[in-house]
């Protein structure tokens, strides 16, 4: 108990602290006035593609399940990822929506392992497929920032040979080496084979999603830095936004995304509203599942118990 308040703690101390620094730095009260006006046309078109966004992505997990060989129907699967979507946001973290998500499952007769691998292979298709963005991203960057594109590159690299010889470990004596060397294997069959090729193209698809979510935001604020620079670099400052540091990615999804539209013009107040917009939409994508989460828990409560 401890542990978790400490780690909380932590992850406020972060959101509080880029905030503050941005609030310190910046006039916010000129981004306030830019939100309201914000043009409701787009705001409404990227919050139905931010819905879109988990249909698809609740697709992929499916499909990555099914290749498993032990998944639900795609109805309840789609439930179970907008629930874990829901508690992204109330667990201040990705890794409490994962963790969610392994636990319904678990509940639904899954076996703990392979509903964590399914989890974690997910994340690591959408690492592996955002390497496709990396040449337009590299084009696009300014010079400035191009090295990190670079090293998203020596990244994807490892990720990959990790996945195609870690399998190598299964042999070894020692028992958590085998163990992962046996999630290796099934890394490699799930996503470096030819039945992975549309797992990894669907996610190329997500992040062209979250990429033109971004642009129709910037839109709505008048205020954008152009539509192949959101496809292309958006995601990965996303993907940041989404690391376990931060309370619902607050604080680095802004100081990211302000960075990231400096050098095309863009002053940081309208950054700062885009970003600061884009976050409540997806809090509010993720309300659906806080009310399938009580309409679950409901018919849990009512199920008849077993007579002794």
């Amino acid at each position: 108990m401890t542990r978790r308040w400490l780690i909380f703690a932590l992850k406020l101390g972060i959101s509080a602290g880029l905030l503050g620094w941005l609030i310190v730095q910046f006039d916010f009260a000129p981004v306030f006035a830019q939100m309201r006006t914000m043009h409701p046309g787009w705001l409404a078109a990227a919050f139905v593609v931010l819905m879109a966004h988990g249909f698809v992505s609740a697709w992929r997990w499916w499909a990555i399940m099914r290749l498993q060989g032990d998944a639900p129907g795609y109805g309840p699967t789609l439930k179970l990822f907008f629930i874990g979507m829901f508690f992204n946001q109330t667990l201040s973290t990705t890794l409490g929506g994962d963790a969610a998500r392994v636990w319904l499952l678990r509940a639904s007769g899954i076996s703990t392992g392979k509903a964590a691998t399914g989890v974690v292979l997910e994340r690591a298709a959408g690492m592996l497929s955002m390497l496709a963005l990396v040449p337009a991203a590299i084009l696009v960057a300014p010079l400035s920032g191009r090295g990190t594109w670079f090293a998203m590159i020596a990244a994807g690299a490892v990720l990959v040979s990790i996945i195609l010889f870690g399998p190598a470990l299964r042999d070894t004596r020692w028992q958590w080496t085998r163990s992962t060397g046996t999630f290796l294997q099934e890394a490699r069959r799930v996503l470096l084979s030819r039945a992975g090729i549309p797992i990894l193209i669907l996610s190329l698809a997500i992040h062209l999603g979250s990429g033109f979510t971004v642009w129709l935001v910037a839109m709505a604020a008048d205020a954008s830095p152009g539509l192949l620079v959101c496809l292309t670099l958006s995601p990965l400052a996303l993907l940041l936004a989404t690391m376990p540091i931060s309370l619902g990615g607050w604080g680095v999804r802004e100081a990211v995304l302000v960075g990231m539209f400096a050098p095309f013009g863009i002053a940081t107040e309208p950054a700062l509203g885009i970003s600061i917009t884009l976050g409540l939409l997806v809090m509010m994508a993720g309300l659906p599942g806080g009310v399938l989460w009580l309409i679950r828990g409901q018919t849990m409560r009512a199920a008849p118990t077993p007579q002794d």
